[in-house]
């Protein structure tokens, strides 16, 4: 199966590239790269190094080329992009070269921010090797590095060249970051409706035994789903902000757990509780709740997550990036099936939380 699907942005135009054994197949040639771009250096992991070292060395022409991160959240700081660029000028990369993700969505926003700065902007390309980056953080250019405060407080707008989507990838892919990446796929269907909603619900089983054709599809209808949205609202100045939808509430916990568990997996808890905000809210009326909660649930908890106190939570919560002047920003589902902003204060968010 070949899908290429084309983002069209102000800022630019790049194809998504999805096929089965695109790059890990021996017979697979390297996809065509950007002609007006002279040298490669590919940023990989550790993990995925030692998973993938021919993968990688095909990409490159020398192994110098080859910069190798630490897995993990961990890795996404300024102090290691300054170690990198430092690297990278030591290999004499010019603004005519660029950089190659290959990894999973920590790999993909450390190297489009690397990428958006070195030299005021170099060509990248995304190659997501996780469920998660296949369906989410490989399109619509969003880069970035947490600070101490919260989670990809530094980054930027800046799309790659190319993002090249091999499913084959997912084959070595551990169970909860396989887990995590669902959180995601939940995430679209959430937002798409009754037409995804009910796909996802027939085809879990095939989701669930990784079926190459049904994953394939599934990446598909996701990336197709984020391309619709990026290319109105590049820079989230609207519609884009409906792909948040259990974020503000998942930003928080991985903060609070001091990002020892997964995106996925505080996703997947942060829907939940702002499923329950928006019933509280009287959003969406029970039945609507029980639906939607029951579609997360598809989704085993594998990873263990501390209890918070509610007012731990917002706290956490009152930092997130998208909140204006004291109020704290959430993507709500409502009644007529659309994603809604709501702000609301600590003490108001306190209050309706707190409704029996």
């Amino acid at each position: 199966m070949l899908e290429t699907l084309e983002v069209k942005t102000q800022t630019g135009s790049y194809p998504i590239i999805i096929q089965e054994g695109l790059l890990v197949n021996d017979n697979s040639p390297v996809p065509q790269k950007p002609a007006n771009v002279g040298r490669w250096v590919v940023i990989t992991d550790e993990n995925l190094a030692n998973l993938y070292p021919e993968v990688i060395e095909n990409l490159v022409t020398s192994k110098k080329d080859i910069i190798i991160l630490p897995p993990g959240e961990e890795t996404k700081t300024l102090g290691q992009v300054e170690e990198v660029l430092e690297i990278l000028a030591d290999l004499k990369l010019n603004r005519w070269d660029g950089l190659m993700a290959f990894g999973g969505g920590v790999v993909g926003d450390f190297t489009g921010f690397c990428a958006s700065i070195y030299m005021r902007g170099i060509a990248w390309i995304q190659i997501p090797t996780t469920l998660l980056a296949q369906v989410d953080s490989s399109v619509g250019g969003k880069t970035g590095v947490n600070l101490k405060s919260g989670k990809n407080l530094a980054g930027t707008f800046y799309p790659p060249q190319a993002v090249w989507i091999d499913p084959l990838l997912l084959n070595t892919l551990p169970d909860r970051e396989f887990w995590g990446g669902c959180s995601e796929v939940v995430k679209y269907a959430l937002i798409q409706g009754d037409g995804f909603h009910r796909w996802l619900v027939e085809h879990w089983e095939a989701v669930v035994a990784k079926e190459p054709e049904t994953i394939g599809q599934l990446i598909g209808k996701c990336i197709a789903c984020k391309r619709d949205i990026v290319v109105k609202d590049e820079k989230e100045a609207g519609l884009r902000k409906i792909l948040n939808l259990g974020h503000t509430a998942g930003h928080a916990i991985e903060k609070l757990t001091d990002y020892r568990v997964t995106h996925g997996a505080a996703l997947r808890q942060g829907m939940l509780f702002e499923l329950e905000l928006a019933f509280k809210m009287e959003l969406i009326d029970e039945s609507q709740y029980r639906q939607l909660a029951n579609l997360v649930h598809m989704i085993p908890v594998i990873e263990e997550i501390p209890g918070f106190s509610l007012e731990d939570m917002v706290l956490a919560m009152a930092l997130d990036k998208k909140n204006r002047k004291n109020n704290i920003s959430f993507l709500l589902p409502h009644q007529s099936g659309s994603i809604e902003e709501v702000g609301l204060t600590g003490e108001e968010l306190l209050r309706i939380m707190k409704k029996c």
